[in-house]
């Protein structure tokens, strides 16, 4: 009930462009999660996670593991959905020692982007996987060094592995930030156990679970961001006209007429140049008639008619 509540207190805060993000952290057990409803965007939010590491300078374990929530085949965010109608006990169990609560993350539109953000936080190598491939990686952890170098070139199944597979294996196996991308669609008891054994874990330093914003939330900051840039634009051009006129007067009167930014769908030279466009149409058209209007004799006669005798 108490993640519910966090999650639906984190879409109330910024609809527009939040997503709620729980952290755990390796080794701190609070009294209570801290709450943060300051908006953030994704790499200052990485940032202060990688940075209040600890455990940092250990080369063994993950350095973060990243829970993304899908949206929903209706275009809404996940893991709404999937509080609401019970499905993560195990996290709503754990969700009372969690290290903090981020009610407004920016940012979070899918798990490339993310990833992207990870990378330029911590300057740390980040994998996208699947949930299949976090549990080899856990238990890859707990093998020795020697045990993880034989098994990125055995013979699974009686089949030797491909280069594509041995390259991909090696990328998991030297990440130090994994990202989990989970749907709706997947099992919700897989998806529950596995956050569940991420924060139970040793080699885990910090569990970070959030969800990609809603389709109607991406859209709405994305036309948001361009009037935000138009507004910017046409104030910057206002003041630059403002800082070439000497007069008072016609400054102060700038001044005002600035202070209200009116769209238009054309500019007079666009309109002008349709006026004269469509008046071109019109005449050529006229002439064109007039010409095709143009007859001559029906009758030609290789001896003309006497004068005076015409009619």
């Amino acid at each position: 009930m108490k993640l519910l509540l966090s999650v639906a207190a984190a879409l109330s805060i910024g609809f527009a462009s939040a997503a709620p993000a729980i952290v755990w952290k390796a080794g701190s057990s609070p009294a209570s999660p801290s709450h943060i409803s300051e908006q953030t965007d994704t790499r200052s939010f990485l940032s202060s996670v990688f940075d209040n590491d600890d455990s940092a300078s250990s080369s063994s374990g993950l350095s973060a593991v990243i829970f993304l929530v899908g949206r929903d085949s209706d275009g809404s965010e996940g893991l709404v959905s999937m509080a609401s109608s019970g499905k993560l006990p195990g996290v709503q169990a754990k969700h009372a020692h969690a290290d903090s609560i981020h009610y407004h993350v920016d940012g979070v539109e899918s798990s490339r982007t993310v990833a992207k953000d990870a990378r330029l936080s911590g300057g740390m190598n980040v994998v996208e996987v699947a949930l299949d491939e976090f549990h080899r990686k856990l238990a890859s952890l707990a093998q020795s060094e020697q045990d993880e170098e034989e098994s990125a070139v055995s013979v699974e199944g009686g089949k030797k592995v491909n280069k594509s597979e041995q390259k991909r294996r090696r990328a998991i196996s030297e990440a130090d930030v994994l990202i989990v991308s989970v749907t709706d669609k997947d099992n919700a008891a897989a998806i529950d156990s596995s956050i569940v054994k991420a924060i139970d874990s040793k080699l885990v330093r910090n569990v970070i679970l959030s969800s990609i914003r809603s389709t109607n939330e991406v859209k709405h900051s994305r036309r948001m961001a361009v009037v935000d840039k138009i507004t910017k634009s046409a104030q910057g051009a206002a003041s630059r006209r403002r800082l070439q006129d000497n007069d008072q007067n016609n400054n102060n009167g700038e001044q005002q007429q600035a202070t209200g930014v009116y769209y238009v769908n054309m500019t007079p030279n666009i309109f002008a140049g349709l006026l004269f466009f469509f008046m071109f149409v019109f005449v050529t058209h006229l002439g064109l008639s007039c010409m095709n209007m143009i007859e001559g004799q029906d009758v030609y006669v290789k001896k003309m008619p006497a004068i005076g005798r015409e009619v």
